[in-house]
């Protein structure tokens, strides 16, 4: 069995795209507060939910607030604000919702910003004492600054985003070192927060710089600059509460910094600029230099109706005297297990990231062994458990012959026992954040049809265009699709959203993980797969309204998987082979989607578990002049417009940060891959009141980030669902086996009613005929633990976060069983391998739909915890006990500068 092992590692050809592990850089989101409370259940409070009133509070962080005058300028402002925080314990790196009551209307400025006066602002602090005269300088802000890509906007006046005023950012003003507030990291470094000049650049020359941002920046910060209020005094905001693992210079979560703190900073409409001993009867300008229109000076002190300028944390304003501090209790980071201990590698399902994140120090302590996590394509995590690269496997279906490249390993498998036991049930959600300027909107309907035209970027703002020549990078999609400049024009989606659809003024941008495969975006194409109406258009048939798929996404010889013919500088391509000046005139040239071997491959019926980005429109632009004198001209296409998000996880922080990463922006001075000077860099963040992003996710990532899922409604469906605990234990109804008789998973075809389509099962796969039997004693009661206390809904160690819901008894009892054979193989006498049954439609070897008998699987589970849920942090974790690690596509290439995103931003 070794040689053939050896074999098949030897002969093992890997067809997959490169992976690479770089972290996604991505600017942070402003909460947008809107009336009322969230009614989606989402975010709801846990059990550490706090509430804490500015005056007169009486919680248990009382004793942290600063002391309140009847005296002060702002009392009668705030003396009835409050903020109710949802989850103040049990914290990684993850969002909170924050609850704003008994505040004023945010007002807009005519001379400046959208938010002038009655505003929030939020900052995470590490520091010890939150009393402490010091305390704002272990405080996250000012990491927005000036860049043009900040996600700030004209949403305050710029100085609010600094760390002093604009009166002293000046490298070299005299007396600013006296008033600078520098941020000081855990280990006591301290980045000061004026501009500093004392540097030299590559050639030779002063530079000036911001020393703050060589440690949080727009891509990093979780500060929020300006938090909109309802016109009824209340709201929410979303904040983002940052680890070690994500901040390592705050260190929360780490011995020396279990607890941090929350500050929210309100802003009413009186002015704060302290008097100086020079100007003892007027607000000096060392809080702001701001000016009113018709004022040549700053606000006087306590000025009433003034537009609120100057930074939070400016000792020369009072505004930090007004916080409200919330304690934040932060997980452990780091390792929890004991030195020694035994270490199990787990591979395999992104879906598994959060349970594993709290099941993880549970395990250390209970078995005394590390369980080590590394995501993977379900369909390698089952290779690798094959090859005996892992001791467990997390996956949605079986390994079976036909995804095995060899015949030596398929013979490898033939023989081979595995144990598949059930371990998770949860979801893949369509989620969004839409911002817009009436506030949030939490409530949309998607059908399998329209998410398959996002899919196939059969919108014209979902492929890259120029704003020099708008027309021609649409001019291969169909004559309809052309004319919905907007997401809202469409007729099907204004028909799914009746009642809202106006709402949508921005167009979505579309988050994809990829490039590599999962078994839950197979569950999604699935979903597709099973509507009569997704399945007609992904062949080429028009809607009722005569939209139809782009090109590029029909099976190569389908009649229409033509477009025009363009050369490398974009020009079009007569019948002859020259240039000509339109596009009628262009000779066409067959496009379309192959299998490897050259067949046509239909995304109607084919067994897919990757979202393909199949549109090879180019946008070529010059962009300089080449070194000879001759024009410079660059490349950008779909990767660029519109690159892949690396995970689950970080696709879902990126849409709740409102950063599509979409490289629109050329930057001379970049160095490509390449190692070329110039190359594109992203336009940053999306503005307040103008965000809308769409991420295919895990159920358990979105509620993690305080998104939004979408509902879904098929063909013939008589109401859209919602994702749930009652919607997923619907679904499982509708549970069918695979090839393997252990396993059973969702058809989305058979789902009916209230039930959730996007439902899937998660199964540790385990390889009996590898795992020696001390080992599998181990695996076995890893098994058993997650499978029964592991299932209590929760945020705490060990427990079931939000997103999941508890395996149902009969599940329980399949994981018991698999748990037995897995301890007591090869004595049982008898292999989890056989016998087979038919597998699921379009799972078979050969690829080809086969029905199979309904197994229906009880409902009635226990209630889904609908909270903000945890887990580890969106770029990959490397720690020396728990390791939960995200590996990801991330493909780049060149592309081209002033690009219409289609309102992406």
């Amino acid at each position: 069995m070794t040689a053939v092992k050896n074999s098949a590692r030897l002969g093992r050809r890997v067809a997959a795209a490169r992976w690479t592990s770089g972290a996604v850089a991505i600017a942070a989101a402003l909460g947008l507060v809107v009336s009322g409370l969230p009614t989606s259940g989402a975010t709801a409070a846990t059990p550490s939910s706090l509430t804490v009133r500015w005056v007169g509070d009486s919680s248990s962080a009382a004793a942290n607030q600063p002391p309140r005058s009847e005296t002060s300028v702002h009392f009668s402002q705030f003396r009835n604000l409050s903020v109710t925080v949802s989850q103040t314990a049990d914290l990684a790196d993850q969002s909170i919702r924050v609850a704003v009551a008994g505040f004023a209307p945010t007002q807009s400025s005519s001379s400046f910003g959208t938010n002038a006066r009655n505003f929030i602002q939020a900052m995470q602090c590490w520091g010890p004492d939150p009393l402490a005269p010091d305390f704002r300088e272990t405080c996250q802000w000012g990491g927005r600054y000036f860049s043009a890509n900040n996600g700030v906007g004209d949403s305050v006046f710029v100085d609010n985003t600094m760390r002093v005023s604009s009166l002293d950012i000046a490298p070299g003003t005299p007396g600013a070192a006296d008033r600078d507030v520098p941020f000081r990291t855990i280990d006591g470094r301290e980045f000061s927060g004026l501009l500093t000049n004392d540097d030299l650049d590559s050639d030779g020359q002063l530079e000036t710089r911001y020393p703050i941002l060589d440690i949080f920046g727009p891509a990093t910060t979780n500060e929020v600059t300006s938090a909109r209020v309802g016109a009824d005094g209340t709201g929410f905001f979303d904040f983002e509460v940052q680890s070690a693992d994500q901040a390592p210079h705050m260190g929360c979560g780490t011995a020396e910094a279990r607890r941090c703190w929350l500050v929210i900073v309100p802003r009413g409409s009186v002015f704060s600029g302290k008097p100086s001993e020079a100007t003892p009867d007027s607000a000096s300008g060392a809080c702001s230099q701001y000016l009113p229109l018709n004022r040549f000076e700053p606000y006087p002190f306590g000025f009433s109706g003034a537009d609120q300028g100057g930074s939070p944390l400016n000792p020369a304003c009072d505004y930090w005297d007004n916080r409200i501090v919330v304690p934040l209790d932060f997980r452990p980071t780091g390792a929890s297990c004991e030195l020694g201990s035994a270490e199990q590698r787990v591979i395999g399902s992104e879906l598994m990231v959060s349970a594993m994140s709290s099941w993880q120090p549970d395990l250390c302590s209970a078995l005394k062994t590390t369980f080590s996590f590394a995501t993977n394509p379900d369909r390698l995590a089952r290779v690798r458990l094959l090859e005996g690269q892992a001791s467990v496997a997390y996956s949605g279906y079986p390994l079976s012959s036909g995804e095995l490249e060899t015949e030596v390993e398929r013979q490898l498998l033939a023989d081979t026992d595995f144990a598949y036991a059930p371990v998770a049930i949860s979801g893949v959600a369509i989620a969004f954040l839409s911002e817009l300027p009436d506030g949030r909107v939490e409530n949309l309907t998607l059908s399998p049809r329209l998410l398959a035209k996002l899919l196939t970027q059969s919108y014209r703002f979902t492929v890259p265009v120029s704003t020099g020549d708008p027309q021609r990078n649409v001019a291969h999609l169909p004559a309809v699709n052309r004319t919905y400049f907007y997401l809202n024009q469409d007729p099907e989606f204004q028909a799914l959203n009746p009642t809202n659809f106006s709402q949508f003024t921005q167009n979505p941008a579309l988050l994809l993980p990829g490039p590599g495969g999962a078994d839950a975006f197979r569950q999604v194409w699935r979903w597709l797969q099973s509507d009569a109406a997704a399945v007609a258009f992904l062949n080429g048939e028009p809607d009722p309204y005569g939209m139809t798929v782009n090109p590029y996404y029909l099976p190569l010889g389908h009649p229409n998987a033509t477009v025009p013919e363009a050369d490398d500088l974009g020009r079009w391509i007569g019948a002859d082979g020259q240039v000509v000046a339109s596009v009628a005139d262009a000779r066409r040239k067959p496009v379309g989607l192959s299998n490897i071997d050259g067949s046509p491959l239909s995304l109607a019926t084919a067994p897919i578990d990757t979202f393909l980005k199949a549109d090879r429109s180019q946008v070529v632009l010059q962009v300089g002049v080449l070194p000879g004198g001759g024009p410079r001209y660059a490349r950008f296409d779909t990767l660029q417009f519109a690159p892949y998000v690396e995970s689950m996880l970080s696709g879902s922080r990126a849409a709740f940060r409102a950063e599509p990463n979409s490289r629109t922006i050329w930057d001379p001075s970049a160095i490509n891959a390449a190692g070329e000077v110039g190359d594109w860099r992203s336009t940053g963040a999306q503005l307040p009141g103008q965000k809308f992003m769409l991420v295919i996710t895990d159920s358990a990532s979105a509620l993690r980030y305080g998104l939004s899922l979408a509902k879904l409604q098929g063909e013939g469906d008589d109401a859209a669902i919602s994702f749930s605990s009652a919607s997923l234990s619907a679904a499982l109804s509708a549970l069918r086996p695979t090839n393997v008789a252990t396993v059973k998973q969702v058809d989305p075809a058979a789902v009916s009613g209230a039930g959730y389509p996007l439902a899937i099962i998660t199964y540790a796969a385990v390889n009996l005929t590898e795992a020696p039997a001390a080992e599998r004693a181990v695996l076995a009661s890893m098994i058993r633990r997650v499978t029964t206390s592991g299932q209590t809904p929760g945020t705490g160690s060990g427990q079931l976060p939000p997103g999941y819901l508890p395996l149902t008894p009969s599940l329980v009892a399949e994981a018991t069983a698999a748990a037995t054979l897995v301890e007591r193989y090869p004595n049982v006498g008898t292999s989890s391998t056989t016998p087979p049954v038919p597998p699921l439609p379009g799972f078979n070897d050969a690829g080809d739909p086969v029905d199979s008998d309904p197994t229906p699987e009880e409902s009635g589970a226990e209630e889904l915890t609908e909270a903000v849920g945890e887990g580890p942090a969106a770029e990959p974790i490397a720690r020396s006990a728990l390791a939960v690690a995200l590996f990801g596509g991330l493909a780049g290439v060149f592309g081209a500068p002033l690009l219409m995103r289609g309102r992406l931003t």
